[in-house]
């Protein structure tokens, strides 16, 4: 018998390279007269719009541009692209680029449906209408942001990360190119696929895991193992850069429903006092919150050995628990993600605020072993 679950619809997707020429054709047919094009700074320079920009041309949309979007928005820069937006007169969205980018667009997309501040829609299912129509367009293959209904915040005046989470902020189209991946630095494309990779382990942990998003997960993670190392050293490459792509997609359609675990809890309060990336914090931390989870996740884990295994050293169906978790921690060696915290610039000091940030993180509840603030202590000290 299979236990009664919920799977929230996600986006219409268009996967494929060359796809982004589609996007003219896709506004168009959401009325999107004059859409703001939101992007990450520097995908101009780096003519990662230009496939885009292009098929809204030659459609004949128009268009205005906004390339101020910080990197872990924070609320502030959540009001400025809204009254860009408003000055503007547009009439819809496009979100090119990566997490920060997509988040910025459904976090502004609920103000101008809802009106208020961002705080007020802070924790799940508290924005009732939905946004104004909205495509996204991921260029890093990471955070599954482009098929999900959460947007993350970080929170300037209470100096925190925050989450809203409704059925209100899906996008109506993904359009997944991996062709938009190319000219990514070796450092973005390795943190951004070691997040895709912890948003499927930790989903397929989940209590609220199940039949379908299992399916997603062991996907996903099969994708990654065979490919991340191919896709870092060469993005562009089709045969590495399109799995890659997938599984983002993939993890994040899961990750939506079922929420995530404890990485991302510990993950949050390391941005918050030292900064960093996003990704790479996940990769530091993944394979040690493995080891933690472990004793309710053996079983899963050992279902995980082989997909991780390094495809250079020829296919290994051994199915054991922890030599998944070593594989993890392999496969982030070889793309140079570090092995400690101190390595990306924590310090002792504040390892008690940040454990006790990490234990009042919401992914508590997902995470399948309960965890407190010593338990988030300790795993902060294995990596210091």
């Amino acid at each position: 018998m299979i236990d009664p679950f919920r799977m929230s619809a996600v986006p219409r997707v268009r996967f494929g390279r060359g796809e982004a020429a589609s996007i003219g054709d896709e506004a168009k047919s959401l009325n999107m007269t004059r859409p703001m094009l939101l992007a990450d700074p520097g995908l101009s320079g780096a003519g990662v719009l230009g496939p885009v920009t292009d098929g809204l041309d030659a459609a004949g949309v128009e268009y205005r541009l906004y390339e101020e979007v910080e990197p872990n928005p924070s609320d502030p820069s959540i009001t400025r692209a809204q009254a860009f937006y408003e000055a503007n007169d547009c009439s819809g969205i496009i979100a090119v680029g990566g997490g920060s980018a997509i988040d910025t667009a459904k976090a502004m997309g609920a103000l101008l449906a809802n009106g208020g501040k961002i705080s007020d829609y802070y924790g799940a299912d508290t924005v009732e209408k939905s946004i104004p129509p909205f495509i996204t367009v991921p260029t890093t293959a990471g955070t599954g942001s482009e098929v999900t209904r959460a947007s993350i915040i970080t929170d300037i005046e209470r100096g925190t990360k925050s989450s809203i989470h409704s059925d209100a902020l899906y996008a109506d189209v993904a359009v997944v190119d991996s062709s938009l991946l190319a000219t990514l630095p070796k450092f973005f494309a390795a943190g951004a696929l070691m997040d895709a990779l912890t948003h499927a382990v930790e989903s397929l942990g989940s209590p609220r895991a199940n039949p379908w998003s299992q399916a997603l997960c062991f996907q996903a993670i099969g994708l990654i193992g065979q490919n991340a190392r191919r896709f870092v050293a060469d993005p562009a490459d089709p045969d590495a850069a399109d799995p890659l792509a997938l599984a983002a997609c993939l993890a994040g359609a899961s990750f939506t429903n079922t929420g995530l675990g404890i990485v991302h809890g510990l993950t949050h309060p390391v941005f918050n006092f030292f900064g960093g990336h996003h990704g790479t914090t996940n990769g530091i931390l993944l394979a040690p919150v493995m080891r933690f989870n472990l004793p309710a996740m053996r079983e899963t884990y050992a279902r995980l050995a082989p997909l991780l295994a390094n495809p250079d050293e020829g296919a290994d169906e051994t199915q054991d628990a922890e030599l998944s978790i070593d594989r993890v921690r392999a496969l982030a060696d070889d793309i140079d993600i570090p092995e400690s915290l101190a390595a990306i610039g924590a310090e002792m000091e504040y390892l008690d605020r940040m454990a006790h940030e990490a234990a009042a993180s919401s992914t508590v509840a997902t995470n399948p072993v309960p965890a407190d603030a010593e338990d988030m202590k300790r795993i902060y000290l294995e990596l210091m």
